[in-house]
Parts: structure tokens; sequence; C-alpha cells
């Protein structure tokens, strides 16, 4: 048993720094350096079996090979610095033993980082493993496999291959190595060379880089638990692809088995647009996602080519686009050799974005019994990026309708002590529901604050007024997608109540400033999103009656009309999506009736519970909107509308009055299911 502790060992000329044979030793904070070999783990050709070694917290080097360990010899490296110094130096040479490294050991050679080779009597395991460790070859491999060896590697807890040459792992001269990548990240190839053959499993691990394998020669690569590999695998004999794996395309392969469960096969970086991959598969089994990108113009596209036997159910994932095809044809993304085989279908909601359409995926057969699979331009409906285009352009006339009717709410309270003087102040909500007839299928959720102040003109029975306010409105439209409309408004009114007759006339001018936000959910999960400002002006005028029955009765019918106006915009989403919308209008007329009562409720208390049914007409029925270019649609709420409410107008003293209403419509392709108006009002 030998210890070494806290010595500097300098070998002699010619000779190795420290050698063991068919003995056990530990060595802790030690510099060794030789000419020849810095540690060697060896065993005697007379002794029953080899060497155990364990270094920690050291730095071995020495010209020709770090360390080198025969076989039935292990040796330990913890927190340790291993260096092959010669321009040809190996940093450790393994001959059929085991090496193991953790907590920060590096291995480095100036020419290969670990060779593994066999023992001269073809005795030992082989194996390397690397916990949280480097490994570098500065001019060549990280790890050479060479003499036909049988090796087994692991690569875990944040271990590294770094190479000179860009081979992590070179396999060579007829050799087998079976490498597993654990919660590690690697960048460069691995190449399986001269009759070898080369195992791969990634468990959490990633790898950038290529798999080489020359004509003699075999590999099979594992992807398992989230793992990630991007680059080449042509002319690698299986591949399997599982549990939330991925593995990406960075060219054109041909591979001979592929199976998946779980996993992902990507057609190249989503930063690379308009580079197309063909993938060639000798069979294809399991389920899993294959993400693919078209050119509907060009006809360009990436395309699984399945040339044996095929099964199992799997999703493609087409990468949408805002761009229109100039011309449409049907492209082709999956073939494989027989009718009886694989099911494909899109994922997501079944639809492949593409500009101002979406379209279905479809088969077909085709001759010498095989089968294909494309997007088919027959089966074109409008995208979630041009619906939520229509969606925003439609809402405003009804976000100003809402915001409008806060002011005729305030009859209620003027009721109470006739043409008075106040400020006044509401808040409200509301949510409509517009049908596809309309251009577009919707729903709208709109809250909103309003506030005024109005003043007496002279000794007539006319007060005026400025109103302002912020409402905030969310657009629903499909599949995640979504739009936001923050409106800003102010204006002038006037009131005219003749306390006598009870007739009333109200009328309202009024400018508003939107600020409007989009986000679209694409058929292939990515998000778009744009935005824009715009300004509105409406002007509504209304004129009734308050007639007064017996026992506190009182009938109010009254017609009104409300004309808006929206400027049109042009605005981009980011995924290249145009629109282009033209001047929005709406010119609303209403009739109905307020049925209610009073009750005196003592101590100046008065309350007056109500109920309304109206009959809204809008008449406007063609607002265009664009989208990239040459799509034009149509918003149409045209139409007749019913209209009912409930409310409550209260007295609490002869200067402070509340409200509360709801009311419910339902028409031609718009539903409102509710519409909630509470304020006060305190005159003086």
């Amino acid at each position: 048993m030998l210890n070494i502790n806290g010595a500097t060992i300098v070998g002699n000329d010619g000779g190795d720094g420290v050698t063991v044979t068919s003995s056990q030793a530990t060595i802790d904070r030690t510099t060794v350096t030789s000419d020849e070999i810095g540690l060697a783990v060896n065993r005697s050709s007379v002794a029953a079996g080899g060497s155990t070694v364990t270094v920690s917290n050291s730095q071995i080097s020495g010209q020709l090979i770090g360390s080198q360990v025969t076989g039935l010899s292990s040796l330990s490296l913890i927190n340790t610095q291993i260096m092959g110094a010669g321009s040809n130096g190996i940093g450790v040479n393994i001959l059929g033993g085991e090496v193991s490294t953790s907590a920060l050991t590096t291995i480095t050679g100036q020419a290969t980082g670990v060779r593994m080779v066999n023992d001269a009597l073809n005795v030992g395991d082989r194996t390397l493993s690397l916990d949280n460790s480097t490994v570098q070859g500065i001019s060549g491999s990280a790890i050479l496999v060479d003499r036909g060896t049988q090796a087994t590697i692991g690569v875990s807890n944040g271990a590294s291959l770094l190479a000179g040459n860009g081979r992590l792992l070179d396999v060579q001269g007829s050799s087998t190595a079976s490498m597993t990548v654990a919660n590690s990240t690697l960048n460069g190839n691995i190449s399986v060379a001269d009759n070898s053959r080369a195992n791969l499993v990634f468990d959490l691990g990633t790898i950038t880089g290529d798999v080489l394998v020359d004509g003699s020669s075999t590999a099979t690569v594992t992807l398992e638990n989230h793992s990630q590999l991007t680059g080449r695998l042509d002319a690698v004999d299986s591949v399997n692809v599982n549990s939330s794996s991925n593995w990406t395309l960075t060219g054109t392969d041909s591979i001979g088995a592929l199976g998946m469960n779980g996993g992902t096969v990507t057609f190249g970086a989503s930063d690379a647009p308009g580079t197309y991959y063909q993938l060639n598969v000798g069979s294809l089994s399991g389920n899993g996602t294959f993400v693919m990108k078209g050119d509907f113009a060009s006809g360009e596209r990436d395309f699984l080519n399945v040339t044996g036997a095929s099964a199992g159910d799997f999703a493609l994932a087409v990468t949408a686009s805002g761009l229109d095809a100039t011309s449409t044809k049907a492209l082709t993304l999956v073939r494989t050799a027989t009718t009886d085989s694989a099911n494909f279908t899109l994922a997501g909601n079944q639809r492949a974005d593409v500009g101002t359409w979406s379209y279905s995926l479809a088969s077909r057969e085709i001759e010498g019994g095989a089968k294909e699979w494309f997007l088919d331009p027959t089966t074109e409906v409008i995208s979630p990026g041009a619906r939520s285009v229509l969606a925003l352009f439609s809402a405003p006339t009804t976000v100003m309708l809402a915001e409008g009717a806060t002011l005729r709410s305030r009859m209620g309270e003027l009721r109470f002590n006739g043409s008075q003087p106040g400020l006044w102040m509401r808040t409200y909500g509301n949510k409509y529901n517009i049908a596809a007839g309309s251009g577009v299928a919707y729903q709208q959720t709109q809250r909103g604050l309003s506030l005024g102040a109005d003043v007496r003109l002279g000794d007539s029975q006319w007060l005026a007024g400025v109103m302002g306010g912020y409402s905030d409105t969310d657009l629903s439209v499909e599949q995640g997608t979504s739009g936001t409309i923050k409106s800003y408004y102010f204006g002038p009114y006037v009131t005219w109540l003749d306390a006598e007759s009870g007739y009333y006339f109200d009328a309202l001018l009024k400018f508003n400033r939107f600020n409007n936000d989009a986000k679209v959910t694409l058929s292939d999960g990515s998000r778009a999103k744009g935005d824009y400002h715009n300004s509105g002006v409406g002007v509504s005028a209304e004129f009734g009656r308050n007639i007064k029955l017996d026992d506190g009765y009182f009938v109010e019918p009254y017609t009104r009309l409300t004309m808006d106006t929206i400027e049109g915009s042009q605005y981009a989403l980011d995924n290249g999506m145009q629109a282009d919308g033209d001047r929005a209008r709406s010119v609303l007329g209403e009739a109905g009736a307020t049925l209610g009562r009073s009750f005196n409720m003592g101590n100046g208390m008065v309350a007056q519970p109500y109920v309304r049914a109206a009959l809204q007409h809008e008449f406007i029925n063609n607002n265009r909107v664009t989208v990239n270019d040459n799509n034009q649609f149509n918003n149409d709420l045209s139409g007749s509308r019913g209209q009912l409410g409930a409310g409550v107008a209260l007295a609490l003293s002869k200067d402070l009055q509340v409200h509360a209403d709801f009311d419910y419509s339902k028409g031609k392709n718009i539903e409102q299911p509710y519409g909630v108006n509470v304020g006060l009002r305190w005159e003086w």
C-alpha cells in the first residue's frame, strides 16, 4: 500500500514518475512530472490482479502519457489535473482498465485526451466514467477508441468533451464504443469508421454536432428524457427519439430505422427559414411529432420519405407564416412505401396557417402502392391571424356604443329634481358575442369608468357638461388568439328636461383614442403580435318623454340615434401579415320605452325601479378590411336587435343619487349577454 501526501515527484530522465504494480495507492495534494508516463497503474504478469489507485487534489504530467491504466486496474481521479504534455501526448491511456473522474477533474492531451485500447492480453473492462469533469484533446480527439476495443463511456453531471479536430468520440480499428451522456452538453462530432460501431444514448443530454459513419461501420442513437440533438445522423442504422426529446436536422439525412415514443424530429432550426430538408427512413414506428415547414408559392418543403414498413400515429407541426402564397399548390410532406402504413395528422387544431388562410392535411394513394400526405389548398379557412385583424377592426364600434350608454343612464337621476347641475361618475362592464356571420366570430369583454360634470345654462332648462373616461376591452377570438383595446374618450354634451311636460333631449359629441394590441396563437404553437393606434368620433341624440301615471308609476318612451366613425389604419403582425382597415362606421337607431314606479321611503329617500324594452337597428353593412393586400373581408353587424333592461335609481338625499341598471340584447350576428352600469350623482 502506497500513500503519498503533499509531495513533489520528478521522474528520472527517460523514466516514469510514479508506478504502481498490482498494488494499491492513495495520492493527495501531490505534483508529479515525467518525461514518459506521469502515473502508471499496472498489473504484474505474475500477480493475480491489477492495481487500484485514488488521486485527489493533485497535478500529474507526463510528456508521453499523463497516466496509463492497464487491464484489471482502476484509477479514480478527484479534483485532479492530468496532462500528456508532449506534442503527441495522451492525457490518459486506458489499456483495458477502468478510470473514473469527479469534482472538476481535467484530463488533457496535446494530441488525444483519452485513448482506449486493449490490454496486451485483452483483459479488463475498458471503461471511462466522467462526472463533472473535462476531457480535452488539444490537436486531436477528446476520446479515441481503437484497435478492436470494446469500450464503455459515461459522461454525466455537466461533464464536457473538447476536441481540436472536432471529434469528441473517435471510434476506429474495428472497435465498439457504448457512450451514455447524462445531464451534460456537448459540442462536436462523433466519428465511427473502419468497420467499427457506436451505441450512443443521451439521457437529459444535449449535443450539437454530427454522427459521422463511414460505409463499413454502424451506429445507433437513442434520445431519452428531454434530450436534444442538433446535427446530421446520415447513415446511422437506428435512431430512437423518446420521452419529449428532440432531434433537429441540419441537412438531408438517410437513416435505417426511426423509432419514436413521445419525441420530436425538427426539420431545421427555427432561425433558418427558407431551408428545407428531406429525411429518408428505412422503417418508422411509434408515436411522435415532426416539425416541418413549406412554401405554397414555390412548392419547396420539408419531406419525410419512408421507404419501408411504417406503423404508429404521428403529428406534423407545420411552421406557420404570416405571408400568403402567391400561387397555392398542394404541398406533399410525407410519403410512405405502403398504403397500410402509419397515420399522420396536423398538430394542434389540425390546421396549418399560411398567411390569411389555414389548410388541412389530406392523403392519397399514388402509383406503386405508396401513400402521400399533403396540405390541401382546397380546404382553406380564415387563419387565426386574419381573424384577430378582423376582430380588432370590428370591435371599436361596440366599444364606443357601451361608453356612450353611460350618459343615457343619467336620466334616471334627473327625474328626481329636474335639470339640476352636478357631478357624476359611472363604472360599467359588458360582454358581446359576435357570430361568424358578421365576418369573424369573437367575444368582447369591456370594463370602464366615466366621469362628468354639468351646469345650468342661465335660467333655462338646459344643462351643458363634459364627460370623459377610459375603458379596457379584451377580445377572445379562437385557440388562444386574443386582442385588447384601450380606449380613452371625452366630449361635451347637452341635456334638456321640461319638468312640466316631461319631454327631454340629450345630445353627446365624443372623441376616442384607441390603443389596439393583438396576440395570435398560430397553428404551430408560436405567437405573433401586432399593435396600432387610431381615433374615433361619435355623436348621439335622444328624444323622449317622461309621462307620470297614477300611484307613482311612469312610462318613458324614447328614440335614439347614434353615429360613430373610427379612423382607418394599417398595421402588421410580427410574422409578416399586413392589415389595412378602411374607415369603420356605425349608424344605430333605437326606439323603446321605460316603465317604472317611484317609492317614497321617507327621510328624503326615493327609489325608482324600472324595466325597459327597445328595438335597435344597425344600418351600416360594409366595413371593409384587407389582409395581405389581396384578401378583402367585410365586418357586417347590420340588422335588428331586441334589448331588455332593468334598473333602479335611488335618491339618498336631495343632493345625492345612485343608479344601477342591467341590459341584455340579441340580434343578427350579435348578442350582449350582459351590460352592467353603476354610478352616482351629486348635485349642488
